[in-house]
């Protein structure tokens, strides 16, 4: 859960995933993605009447997150407001103060940061340094070495600043499994039930709005099936998705949700009511993918495990591991690292000093690097 208050000390006059408070009285704002927890005060009454009344005020997301914004009604205001930019494209953007016509020119960049569709990481170059913004990222190791607008040439970019998505900066969560492994693991449970007969279904408990996309289009093209959903209005701008999902219910996985989803257990029917069609019932299983319930386990675990006679817990994570943070950070370099996400179970002291002792193991490396150089 993000605890960022939207503004980064080198660049205050524009405002990142946070649209309330003191960010009301930004010249731009910036959405890394759409979860709910990086978009407070965006539909709020004081930020839609600054937007009546202002000629330069925008908000800059990546393509999809506009197309996903936009399908909630909620949102249309915006839409005359929004300018969707390329993903690793820099551009120059110019932020005005409306009263007394002062201008700041930023050079933003968006990054792909792989944590759910259209999600992105922000670089901003500008006269107070380069600063990068992940937003909720999950990067493998050594990913970041091949994105190229993070180099000057051959050489890392001298970043000034990180606001950095340490949502699992955290020894308990030293190692998580990649994506490709769970999906693995997912498709080998799914393969083995829906295989026994048109009644065995499977249910995939996925708690957030959207972002198991990967999963729905893998699962999808493995079993030549699409994934029953309670909506398809997000998707319909997204062509790579909308194929993979339906509103039909007439199939063996769906991730449809129940009004009181942490009181739903599935029996013979499923969330969206669904039942077989001639009255037999229907044998269901649930998958939750999870990470945090994962880093709570005081013995090692594998990827999937059986949590009740028809449920399971699949470790599965939408933000990068303590180890994978160490080698952004280790890559990097940079000067100043300041945490958005408080871990659970921790405390703004302990994320300070685990950054701390980071940054002294960064420095330490570096000054090993330049005495065998020298």
């Amino acid at each position: 859960m993000s605890s960022f208050a939207g503004r980064m000390k080198e660049y205050p006059n524009m405002s990142l995933d946070r649209f309330d408070r003191e960010n009301l009285h930004a010249r731009a704002y910036f959405l890394s993605h759409c979860h709910k927890d990086h978009m407070k005060g965006l539909k709020g009454p004081l930020l839609k009447r600054k937007l009546k009344f202002s000629l330069t005020v925008k908000l800059y997301c990546s393509f999809v997150t506009k197309e996903l914004l936009l399908s909630n009604p909620k949102y249309a205001f915006w839409e005359d407001h929004i300018v969707a930019l390329e993903l690793e494209s820099p551009t120059l953007i110019t932020l005005i103060d409306e009263a007394s016509g002062e201008k700041e020119e930023l050079v933003v960049t968006l990054l792909p940061a792989g944590h759910c569709p259209g999600s992105v990481m922000f670089l901003v170059e500008g006269a107070q340094g380069t600063v990068l913004y992940t937003g909720d990222f999950r990067l493998a190791k050594g990913d970041a070495s091949r994105i190229e607008l993070l180099h000057s040439g051959s050489r890392v970019k001298d970043i000034k600043s990180v606001y950095l998505d340490s949502t699992f900066y955290d020894p308990r969560f030293y190692q998580i499994p990649s994506r490709e492994t769970c999906l693995h693991a997912i498709r080998g449970l799914v393969q083995d039930w829906v295989s026994r007969s048109a009644y065995h279904t499977v249910w995939l408990n996925c708690k957030a709005a959207y972002g198991y996309e990967y999963l729905f289009t893998n699962l999808g093209d493995e079993f030549h099936t699409q994934i029953h959903v309670k909506s398809l209005d997000m998707f319909k701008k997204m062509p790579e998705i909308l194929s993979h999902v339906t509103t039909d219910r007439a199939t063996q996985i769906h991730a449809c949700r129940h009004p009181k989803d942490e009181e739903f257990v599935p029996a013979s029917r499923l969330p969206c009511g669904s039942s077989a069609s001639d009255g037999t019932p229907l044998n269901i299983i649930s998958i939750k993918p999870s990470t945090m319930w994962f880093g709570e386990r005081t013995q090692r675990t594998k990827v999937i495990v059986r949590t009740g006679a028809s449920s399971y817990r699949a470790c599965f994570s939408f933000h990068s591991s303590y180890s994978e943070i160490k080698d952004f950070l280790s890559y990097l370099q940079p000067i100043n690292i300041y945490p958005s996400v408080i871990p659970i179970g921790r405390t703004h002291a302990d994320v300070t000093e685990l950054m701390l002792m980071e940054k002294d193991i960064q420095q330490a490396q570096h000054l090993h690097k330049c005495l065998k150089i020298g």
